[in-house]
């Protein structure tokens, strides 16, 4: 099984909205692309992806599979991520999460994320908050 089609298992476990799998393997497959996976035992247990473009990255999908939520992995997935985007030269990144997601908007806090901004309605039934880091 390709790496796109494993993400893609744990995209459809994780989320409500997941991207077709079409849309992880472009994802994957586009030059600008930033992306971090975390295994167990040869299973993906998370993945976190976005883009780097010039200096600036933002942070598209970050995924825990549900067994594994609270043990860490989400934030080493993420603190992985912010380094990739360091990496092809992001100075600042961005992320946009449901106003509901309490404990990511707390795993975004935790690694120096500040909401600058909220969407009223983005997500129809919820708000989306736009959080940003500066990556020094």
């Amino acid at each position: 099984m390709e790496i796109y089609e494993r993400i893609y298992e744990l995209e459809k476990a994780c989320f409500e909205d997941p991207w077709t799998e079409e849309s992880v393997k472009n994802q994957l497959l586009n030059e600008n692309c930033a992306c971090t996976v975390s295994e167990d035992n040869g299973e993906i247990t998370g993945y976190a992806f976005g883009t780097v473009i010039i200096d600036e990255g933002e942070l598209y999908r970050i995924a825990v599979s549900p067994e594994k939520r609270g043990q860490g992995y989400g934030e080493r997935l993420l603190l992985d991520f912010i380094g990739k985007c360091r990496e092809k030269g992001a100075i600042k990144l961005f992320l946009e999460v449901r106003s509901k997601n309490v404990p990511a908007r707390r795993l975004y806090e935790k690694t120096g994320f500040k909401e600058i901004s909220v969407r009223k309605g983005y997500y129809g039934d919820d708000d989306a908050v736009i959080f940003f880091l500066e990556i020094v």
